[in-house]
């Protein structure tokens, strides 16, 4: 390895794993947003008094600082979705993107909006405040479900998730097209497409490029392991000459 990739490598190891670190930030404000809900609800009914006062600050805190790490391991999470959901799948992740802006703001905006009024002396009824809790508490739900369909069906966050049926399953047809003498460009012109490895779903069939970039007239190697060698592909599954089949066939394809 070249020593000046040496950082790039160390920095992007170190982000794969930080990026593990969404699931515990996400616990963090699982819990609190419901917990902030009912300390607001107890407050509008009268309940718990001083408990209460002292219990909420700490509520607050939490769920701001839940959403905020959440937001921040997200987005590198979200890094990673950009190359693990395939086609219409990677909805998904724009759902799950978007219902997590929405929930941190709706926390954010409601707890510093009490935050203020607590600062300028003001008396208030909860029942203003319960309503932005209540959505944030919905869009927690969604945003959970969402999110447990790209972890555990798509492997999105999991270093080297490629790992899953839908890779394996290609790459097995491609080295068994290879293995019974099928040529190199016919083999990789089937494992791009939709029923293969699946490349076409975010490349186009002809590699014209559609979400992913265009790829027509031809890839390098160190190219295409830089962006999925941890995700969808990475090296123990799709070897380097499943790589080089998928390539000739790049390479029949008007580049311009």
């Amino acid at each position: 390895m070249p020593f000046l990739d040496l950082p790039r490598v160390i920095v992007g190891r170190v982000l794969i794993h930080l990026s593990e670190l969404h699931g515990a930030a996400t616990h963090l404000a699982v819990v609190a947003i419901p917990v902030y809900l009912l300390v607001l609800l107890a407050r509008w009914v009268g309940m718990g008094g001083a408990t209460m006062r002292l219990v909420q600050p700490w509520v607050e805190a939490a769920a701001v600082v839940g959403v905020l790490l959440a937001g921040v391991t997200g987005l590198l999470v979200w890094g990673q979705a950009q190359t693990t959901l395939r086609g219409s799948a990677f909805r998904l992740g724009t759902l799950h993107f978007w219902l997590g802006i929405g929930l941190s703001a709706v926390v954010i905006v409601s707890v510093g909006w009490q935050h203020w009024h607590r600062r300028q002396g003001r008396r208030h009824t909860y029942r203003a405040f319960v309503a932005p809790a209540v959505v944030a508490v919905v869009a927690v739900l969604v945003q959970g479900y969402v999110g447990g369909r790209m972890t555990y069906q798509h492997a999105v966050g999991i270093y080297d998730g490629g790992q899953l049926q839908a890779s394996a399953t290609g790459a097995t047809q491609l080295e068994l097209a290879l293995a019974s003498g099928t040529s190199p460009a016919t083999a990789g012109k089937q494992a791009f497409s939709a029923q293969g490895l699946g490349c076409a779903r975010c490349h186009g069939d002809l590699a014209q490029g559609e979400r992913g970039p265009r790829l027509a007239g031809g890839v390098e190697l160190e190219e295409f392991r830089g962006v999925h060698g941890h995700g969808l592909f990475p090296q123990a599954i799709v070897s380097d000459r499943d790589f080089r089949a998928i390539d000739a066939w790049l390479r029949t394809l008007p580049r311009g």
